[in-house]
């Protein structure tokens, strides 16, 4: 299993609008290409206006297919076009789990 770690930092006074079209428009598209997501959380101390979603795979094939298939979707390129400019920054981490940790 390994874990895509994403930090995107959002305009300020535009995150409800940002999540809220996620919510709408980008979720849908990524749960009908089976991209499994871990958590979705918003900044409230420390670096604000940010939102870090953790999205889950088996492995990196398993990654390289479904975002692939996400990404050619046009629903996912119309979602892109509603939240154009409202991203100011964006990290992708991939992780993979310590032998300890509970999510494996």
């Amino acid at each position: 299993m390994i874990a895509d770690v994403r930090t995107f930092t959002i305009v300020p006074r535009r995150m409800n609008e940002y999540v809220g079209l996620f919510e709408t428009h980008g979720l849908p598209v990524t749960q009908r290409h089976g991209l499994t997501l871990a958590g979705y959380f918003i900044s409230q101390i420390g670096a604000l206006n940010q939102v870090v979603h953790i999205w889950t795979y088996d492995s990196l094939a398993d990654f390289e297919a479904k975002r692939g298939a996400r990404d050619a979707d046009p629903a996912w390129g119309a979602y892109l076009a509603k939240t154009a400019g409202m991203v100011t920054a964006q990290e992708d981490k991939v992780m993979r789990p310590a032998s300890f940790s509970p999510i494996r």
